[in-house]
């Protein structure tokens, strides 16, 4: 049969037409036999990004936290595990990318090679601009579209000069560009670390004017031949973004003179900084209810950003006593619109109903019931803060471990993980989680968590390893301190005194015995390596730390209960000789303990060092330590001279006569 496709063609169709756009209907195909053979059916094309193969392979691997990141080194001895390594290791990395871009844009002239087809522009010099360039609107649009703003300015400047006409419509998107990037290059997308970390700082700055008055976007804003909306748009949302407060109200008063309409997203600006405009938490809210009403008479529909910019102005009077009520009924309100709330709505829900000093609140729990087990996209640039701040909320204000697990929950559903924020959010976050969990849960199944996420997805902060250290404590679980120590000396932590004073403190809670000779012989192991680490960095003069009394005390106790008695003989003889190194003096607990070691293994030279040193320190106890040893070995003359001259009396000849005296 002529018409007759075989199989193997069938199927070579449907590959070749699977992502073909023609829409085909279905149609059975006869073989030469006759018999009914396969349908073709040809779909729809679906539209696919470049990512989307990448996207669907990721989503079947989940995030290895016994691992390190890609983009670190996957070898244990040059895996970075502290902070501050992390933070080095990647900027150092992305550091010599930037040099060799440097480089290459330095001496262009140099890379002139071009293989590759098609032609990949990233690869490349940028192209450099001087007064005797050729340039166009052309030129100015396509420089926008990449985000170069310097190189913008630039070419404008040139047109200028040069008396190249540009067109209203070119100014105008001129103006919305450098209104968005005040003038200034915004940081490449291509350096990702450094935005990474730059965020966490660029977060914490205080609200502050940034707009350069009187600069190129209100310069553009005077040359246009009409000043409409879109040009009072763009340069009040300009003004409003970095906090130029009084003129951007002085525009929008221009646009209500002269009857010029605003958009949604115009309006949405002016109310997010409403509050830095009035005093007074009544007034700041007047001056909302304002514009909201201005946005409803000139017929403009509120967005999500409108819910958004209300809820932060709420948020910003988060002490008056009508906020929490007006918060509900904004919502409520917005929600009969249809708007439905994004992560950064609930964000400022938690700021405004949990404050530090107000009532308990459980919002929290309202919010999470509503939005368990939801996948979430960025639709506002608070977003990213609303994971970290609930599980503060967890800590601090509900103080609920079970909250806070379902909160994790949802952030490790789908791909709410990318929402964590930068890495100050994600450092935060943990550090309430992990301080939840040690002050709630059982070390051993805090150790469970530890394990899973230390080091490769978070490095306990000092003040977390301090927490969790003053927990082993608390419940005698020094099993883990050798765990713990090794990652204090990967983390460097072990020039942090705090932390070295709850490493001693809690190996002296050790009772020997022979269920735990290995545990005995580590914590041993600790208390020397301690005393040679910080003895090393007084040598260097580096991070020197000063040992108190406790803690000294704490090394001698630890040293001679684990079997170590000739390396406490060796502290004993350092602090002995150099009192100066300790601020204060060993504990009587700790001078009795090594001298009852000096008694059993018969040296009395230790022993007499231990009392004139007891004496020295102002010990009220040195008398009955001298007399426990005098009565316990046979002292020479020089002994007891020596005792003699510091106690002011002789103890052997008392204890000789007290003997006479009660026989």
């Amino acid at each position: 049969m002529a018409g007759a496709i075989p199989r193997c063609s069938v199927r070579h169709l449907q590959r070749l037409f699977g992502s073909c756009s023609i829409s085909a209907p279905v149609r059975s195909v006869r073989t030469s036999s006759g018999n009914r053979a396969e349908e073709i059916v040809i779909p729809n094309r679906i539209p696919r990004s470049s990512t989307d193969i990448l996207e669907a392979l990721a989503s079947t691997v989940g995030r290895d936290s016994s691992g390190p990141h890609y983009k670190y080194s996957d070898d244990p001895y040059l895996t970075p595990a502290s902070n501050v390594a992390k933070r080095s290791f990647s900027l150092s990395k992305e550091s010599g990318r930037k040099a060799a871009r440097w480089i290459r844009d330095k001496h262009s002239d140099l890379f002139t090679h071009r293989p590759e087809d098609p032609f990949i522009e990233a690869f490349y010099p940028k192209i450099s601009f001087t007064d005797e360039s050729d340039v166009s609107e052309d030129t100015l649009r396509e420089l926008m579209q990449k985000c170069m703003v310097s190189d913008a300015i630039q070419v404008y400047q040139i047109c200028k000069t040069k008396g190249v006409e540009l067109s209203d419509s070119v100014r105008q998107e001129l103006l919305e560009f450098l209104g968005y990037y005040n003038c200034e290059d915004a940081l490449d997308e291509d350096w990702v670390e450094e935005r990474w970390y730059r965020q966490g700082i660029m977060s914490r700055d205080r609200i502050r004017n940034t707009w350069k008055d009187h600069g190129l976007a209100e310069e553009l804003f005077k040359s246009l031949s009409h000043q409409g909306s879109p040009a009072y748009c763009a340069l009040i949302r300009g003004m409003t973004r970095y906090y130029q407060v009084d003129r951007a109200w002085q525009m929008y008063q221009e646009t209500l003179e002269k009857g010029i309409p605003l958009d949604t997203e115009t309006y949405n600006s002016l109310i997010r900084v409403a509050s830095l405009m009035r005093e007074g938490s009544d007034l700041r809210w007047k001056l909302v209810k304002e514009i909201l009403t201005a946005m409803s008479e000139a017929g403009v529909r509120p967005n999500l950003g409108t819910l958004n910019s209300t809820l932060e102005s709420l948020s910003q009077i988060a002490s008056w006593r009508q906020t929490k009520n007006l918060s509900l009924q904004v919502m409520a309100e917005f929600n009969r619109l249809g708007i439905q709330a994004s992560l950064a709505s609930y964000y400022f829900l938690l700021i405004i109903h949990c404050r530090e000093r107000g009532p308990i609140s459980h919002i929290l729990i309202d919010i999470m019931n509503h939005i368990a087990d939801k996948e979430f996209s960025i639709q506002d640039p608070k977003d990213t803060f609303f994971f970290v701040t609930a599980m503060d909320v967890c800590r601090n204000h509900l103080h609920s471990k079970e909250l806070a697990k379902r909160v994790d929950d949802l952030l490790h559903t789908g791909n709410n993980y990318m929402l964590i924020g930068d890495s100050y959010k994600e450092s935060i976050y943990y550090r309430h989680y992990f301080a939840l969990s040690c002050s709630t849960d059982t070390v051993d199944q805090f150790m469970e968590l530890y394990n899973e996420l230390v080091p490769h997805i978070y490095t306990p902060e000092p003040g977390v390893m301090e927490e969790l250290l003053k927990a082993l404590k608390v419940h005698e679980a020094l099993e883990y301190l050798p765990q713990l120590w090794s990652d204090m000396i990967v983390f460097d932590h072990t020039s942090r005194e705090k932390l070295l004073m709850s490493v001693l403190s809690a190996m002296t809670c050790h009772q020997p015995s022979e269920d735990n000779t290995k545990l005995t012989e580590q914590l041993a192991t600790i208390a020397w390596d301690l005393w040679t680490r910080v003895q090393r960095m007084e040598e260097d003069r580096r991070n020197k730390i000063t040992w108190s009394g406790p803690m000294i005390g704490d090394l001698l106790t630890t040293l001679v209960r684990c079997g170590e008695y000739s390396k406490g003989v060796e502290v004993m003889q350092k602090i002995s000789a150099d009192p100066h190194i300790v601020l204060g003096s060993a504990t009587v607990d700790s001078l009795q303990t090594l001298l009852d070691a000096a008694i059993g293994n018969d040296e009395a030279n230790t022993g007499v060092m231990v009392v004139v040193y007891a004496v020295d320190a102002g010990h009220q106890e040195a008398a009955d330590m001298a007399k426990k040893l005098g009565s316990s070995l046979t002292l020479n003359a020089e002994h007891r001279a020596k005792l003699t001259s510091v106690l002011g009396i002789d103890i052997i000849a008392d204890l000789k006569e007290k003997e006479i005296s009660e026989s």
